[in-house]
């Protein structure tokens, strides 16, 4: 699975009827899932893993193939140079999300 050491638990409490921490003898496994969150469990390549380049100044990493695919959407038109918006205006460039401006002020 994944090179992180295991979290040796030496003692477990929890709050006793009195409000008062107690030793539990049992153990209790919780994970960020129990509260909602989503997890990933993939394994994930170390960035100690990549690939350096050999000397200072000198690019020579192999390239890294790009997926198109993904989960993020365009932002902006894929239009070509002539092409017009219904208004009238030039398609491409135009941000496809409302109020994606510079000119927001908070």
């Amino acid at each position: 699975m994944s090179n992180r050491p295991e979290i040796e638990i030496q003692q477990q409490t929890a709050f006793g009827e009195d409000g008062q921490l107690e030793v539990t003898e049992t153990s209790v496994e919780t994970s960020l899932e129990d509260f909602g969150a989503d997890v990933d469990h993939r394994d994930r390549d170390s960035r100690l893993d990549r690939p350096e380049a050999s000397e200072f100044g000198v690019d020579d990493r192999p390239e890294v193939e790009q997926s198109s695919e993904g989960d993020q959407s365009t932002l902006f038109t894929d239009a070509d140079e002539d092409q017009q918006t219904l208004a009238g205006e030039q398609a491409a460039g135009q941000c496809l999300f409302e109020d994606a401006g510079a000119d927001d002020t908070w």
